[in-house]
């Protein structure tokens, strides 16, 4: 992981639709952190991570991702985790992680290594999409909605892959309607409305 991962939000503004989302938000976080964002359904949660990921442009302001003190690019920053699940269909679920470098037991996907991407459920196919991210070895974790459709054990054991994360030195930014036990790990929330 590269060293002391930085992301810097200066005076970033976000809309979506016509709507003002965020309105001048300025904000820095190093790792090792966990940033927790919490609000409403449809408040800009989402598009908060994607702006923060690099994958939407800011109304105005800036987002910079450094780490050692220089800048580095979102690609070579980030690792996201969108709100669905993404698998390469016609694939089987060995085939589509081998592209990626990743292992299927880092999330107890072995046994459905040999199912085709398209057949996995919900909760299989999040945790094929976080071995992926896991394989991606980012010192920066932006993760939208990670336990959606994941059982108790699935939860418990992306929980640890985050408290792990942190704990490394990363920092982590988690927008979780279901909560999710990571402890020991420096937090920080921001409260969108």
């Amino acid at each position: 992981m590269q060293g002391n991962p930085t992301l810097v939000l200066d005076n970033v503004s976000i809309e979506r639709g016509g709507k003002t989302l965020i309105s001048n938000l300025s904000l820095t976080l190093s790792g090792p952190k966990l940033l927790w964002v919490v609000g409403e359904n449809g408040i800009g949660k989402t598009s908060f991570l994607r702006t923060c990921a690099g994958l939407c442009r800011a109304t105005s302001g800036r987002v910079d991702w450094k780490s050692e003190g220089m800048d580095i690019s979102a690609p070579d920053a980030i690792a996201f985790l969108p709100s669905d699940n993404y698998a390469k269909p016609g694939l089987r679920t060995w085939e589509d992680a081998q592209f990626w470098g990743a292992d299927l037991a880092a999330c107890a996907m072995m046994e459905h290594r040999n199912t085709p991407t398209q057949n996995l459920s919900t909760g299989q196919a999040k945790r094929l999409s976080f071995v992926k991210l896991l394989a991606d070895k980012k010192p920066i974790w932006i993760l939208d909605e990670p336990l959606a459709g994941l059982d108790a054990n699935g939860r418990t054991r992306i929980a640890r892959h985050l408290q792990t994360h942190v704990n490394d030195g990363g920092l982590a930014l988690v927008a979780s309607h279901a909560p999710m036990a990571v402890e020991n790990v420096p937090t920080q929330q921001l409260v969108l409305k």
